[in-house]
């Protein structure tokens, strides 16, 4: 992700206190050390043809395709980088997530770039079964009301925020009250001819990987293979954002707007993860 400045690495850390969600480790700690260990070192990434968000950060198995850049929500992920920035997909007013939706999908689908997400084989009650579309409305709300939290987290994985791109995200985020249901999204993907993986299982993810390595996603049919349904990981393609932000902007956007698009998706991509997942979840980046 080029447009967005990295003046540092870790290796992993923890969500801490940031996250507000259930989902953390709690398993064997042998065994949970190698999975973070290999998980860490990239050795479930496999080669991907994909250049843009389009399959979601989920960790359970369940795609039948090729292998996808993944960002939260898949295709929804680059919505929200221009509800957050530009709005170039909003027509007549802030309106509807939904409206929005389309017309990104739309735009993508004409430009010949691939568009998905998922859902999920039992919902168990949830609308879409995607944890990033069916809780879009507290993702913003945490986005609002975590400014310097969620600043702070993003800066201490190494990446700068000036206080003018903080403005305008938060800004954005705060003046966004109208949200359209998971299952109303979901239907439109649906309907646009995306493609809709089905996941199976609960959420056992133990660690989200921030994938800045070029040309690489997280293979979870490998990770199963080896650890079992117990040991999941999310994973965030970073690499993918930079030619996300370039496919839904115009070419005359300045490279500002596009490094803002990117820090947009990395905070939404984090503020998923932090309302998901508990303080316990690790964090790990892959370069």
């Amino acid at each position: 992700m080029s447009n967005i400045e990295v003046e540092q690495k870790i290796a992993f850390q923890t969500l801490g206190e940031a996250a507000i969600g259930t989902i953390e480790p709690g398993l064997d700690q042998a065994r949970l050390e190698e999975a973070t260990e290999r998980l860490c070192a990239g050795e479930f990434h496999a080669r991907t043809d994909g250049t843009i968000p389009c399959l979601c950060v989920d960790g359970r198995c369940g795609g039948k395709g090729e292998l996808l850049p993944n960002a939260a929500g898949g295709s929804e992920t680059l919505m929200v980088a221009d509800d957050l920035t530009v709005k170039k997909f909003v027509h007549g007013g802030n309106g509807s997530t939904i409206d929005q939706y389309k017309h990104l999908l739309t735009s993508l689908k004409e430009s010949g770039h691939p568009i998905g997400g998922h859902t999920a084989v039992d919902l168990r009650g949830a609308p879409s079964g995607c944890g990033a579309n069916d809780k879009l409305s507290a993702i913003y709300a945490y986005i609002g009301q975590n400014a310097e939290a969620l600043r702070g987290l993003v800066e201490s994985y190494g990446y700068s925020i000036s206080d003018d791109d903080q403005s305008l995200i938060i800004g954005n985020a705060v003046a966004r009250s109208e949200f359209s249901s998971g299952d109303e999204l979901l239907k439109a993907l649906k309907t646009e001819g995306g493609r809709v993986d089905e996941l199976t299982g609960e959420h056992m993810e133990i660690i989200l990987i921030i994938n800045r390595l070029p040309g690489t996603t997280l293979n979870r049919d490998a990770v199963r293979a080896e650890f079992g349904d117990n040991y999941q990981a999310f994973n965030v393609d970073v690499w993918s954002f930079e030619a996300g932000a370039r496919a839904i902007s115009e070419e005359t956007a300045s490279e500002d707007e596009i490094r803002q698009k990117c820090i947009a998706m990395l905070y939404y991509n984090l503020a998923a993860a932090c309302v998901l997942a508990g303080p316990n979840l690790r964090v790990g980046i892959l370069d």
